[in-house]
Order: structure tokens, then sequence, then C-alpha cells
């Protein structure tokens, strides 16, 4: 066996944790094989033409629409494409994503086509669109669940396979660094849909970025941290209103490191991407009337 490829029941066969290479670090993702259903193709084309080899990928379940997670499906053409129909545009057409990343007509529009290019992504047609609570029957003895958790995109699915409590959770990522930055997203959801995560009766999740985590206390401790980050950053936003006596527009939020607290080589695209997720914030807060709206900008309420 691969060493990328990983059993995760010795009392359920079929279930694997395939290991995007470079341990997942963006433009790769993590994936889940369960019988002949893959979730997400985004391992690397090298991982993915091994995996092919080793296992039959008759069908391919998506988390979401992000380049990371759906690089590889033109390796898999002869399967069938699932996912939520709130994803399915960029999934059918990647250049839909340009707009959704609020990037057109900026520098990052350039990088982000060669982006697509260098993983070589191409359009798929979606087969089927899948809806929460659906259940796919796998070799007789596997259930999976679709959890339909939006928030990270507007049609981002988790999937729980009910008889050996193994999730894959997409990009509800567990990871120091939660993401709710596309046109799309909704911070309101994204809380609601870890909420729901944290419910599930789960022994071991694995997600798009993270390996794997084993045990429900553990996996609850993991999801508390995860939703901590998102409250320091609702408190650093506030902070920013009550240290000013005038209206805050959103601009005046731009480039003061609230939610990336150091950029890095992908500054101008983080830019683009703080703003919106910070303006998630501002959403949360206007319908929690922390804060209200005057003149141009926002109070404290």
């Amino acid at each position: 066996m691969e060493d990328f490829i990983i059993p995760l029941s010795s009392e359920f066969d079929g279930i694997y944790f395939i290991e995007g290479f470079q341990h997942a670090r963006y433009p790769y993702s993590h994936s889940m094989l369960i019988g002949d259903y893959l979730i997400d193709t985004g391992i690397s084309h090298k991982r993915l033409k091994t995996l092919k080899k080793r296992f039959p990928i008759n069908n391919v379940l998506f988390t979401h629409w992000h380049e990371d997670h759906i690089s590889g499906n033109y390796l898999l053409k002869d399967a069938k494409f699932y996912c939520h129909l709130k994803d399915r545009i960029p999934i059918e057409n990647v250049d839909e994503m340009i707009r959704l990343y609020n990037v057109k007509n900026t520098p990052v529009e350039d990088e982000l086509n060669s982006l697509i290019k260098l993983l070589r992504m191409q359009n798929i047609k979606v087969d089927a669109l899948i809806e929460d609570n659906d259940i796919f029957n796998i070799n007789d003895q596997l259930k999976l669940k679709v959890l339909f958790t939006p928030g990270h995109t507007a049609g981002h699915c988790a999937y729980y396979e009910q008889n050996s409590k193994i999730a894959f959770l997409g990009d509800i990522d567990l990871s120091k660094y939660p993401y709710y930055g596309n046109l799309d997203a909704s911070l309101i959801e994204f809380e609601e849909s870890i909420a729901r995560i944290k419910s599930l009766d789960i022994k071991i999740v694995a997600t798009g970025h993270r390996g794997i985590i084993e045990g429900k206390k553990k996996i609850n401790e993991e999801i508390e941290k995860y939703m901590s980050i998102l409250l320091e950053r609702d408190e650093r936003i506030l902070a920013f209103f009550s240290e000013r006596s005038r209206p805050i527009e959103l601009d005046d939020l731009r480039e003061h490191n609230i939610i990336y607290r150091k950029y890095t080589a992908f500054k101008d695209f983080e830019i683009i991407a703080e703003l919106l997720m910070i303006e998630k914030h501002l959403e949360k807060f206007l319908k929690e009337r922390l804060i209200i709206e005057k003149k141009n900008g926002y109070v404290l309420n």
C-alpha cells in the first residue's frame, strides 16, 4: 500500500484517508476514499494517478468548488460527479472562480488564471446533485451521509459514514486559518455548520487540510479551538470600532491584519479575501444588533 493511502477502520473495509501532496498545503488537499467513491480530487495529479491504479473510482463527491479540491477532475472523466446545487456553477465553469473570489480586474486575476493552467484544471459536467441527508449505500456495509454544511462556500458539504462513525469535513478544516473569503461564503452559516458537526457522534474525522483526528474528546477540543479563532476575530473587529468615534466603513478595515496576522507572498489575494471575511463579520454583527448602520458606515450599538 502506498504510504499516502491510510486505512481508517479495522472493522469496516474500504475506508481510506488519502493524504494530499506536501501534507495538503495549498494548492493541494486531502481526500477520502470510501468504496469506489472519492471525496475531492486535489491530492495532486501524480497521487491521483497512483490511486486510480490501485482502486476503482467510479464516483466523485465534492465538498465544494475551491481549486485545491477539484484540480484532479480531468483525470477522472469516466467517473460520475456529484455536488450540491449551490456549488455547481464554478465546478462546471472554473472561470467563475474569478468572480467568486472578487479578483476581477486585479493582479490576482492573472495569478489565479496562471494557477488554473498550472493545475491543468478543466470544466467537467456535474452528473447529479446532492442534498442534505442523502445516503449513499456502499459495498453493502457502508452508509455515507451527506451533511449540508454551508459557510465556507454556499454549497459546502461534509460526509459522515454512519456505521464506522468516520467523517470527512472538507474545509471545516479545524486548522488555524478558518476561511470564508469568497462572495458566496457566510460566517453565520459557517458557525451553524461547525455547531452541527460538533453535535455528531464521531470517532474519527479528517479534513481537507488537517490529518486524522481520533476520539470524540479530541475532536471536540479541536472544534472548540476552531470556533475560538472566529470569536477572536469578532473581538478584534469590535475593538477597532471601540477605538474610533466616527462611523466605520468597510474599507477602513483594509490592511489592518485583522484576519491575517501577517501577510505572506500571497498578500494581494489575502487583502481581498480578508476584506470579504471582515464583511461577513459585519453581517453577523448587524444581525445580532452589535452594530448599526449610521451615515455611510457602522457604529457600535
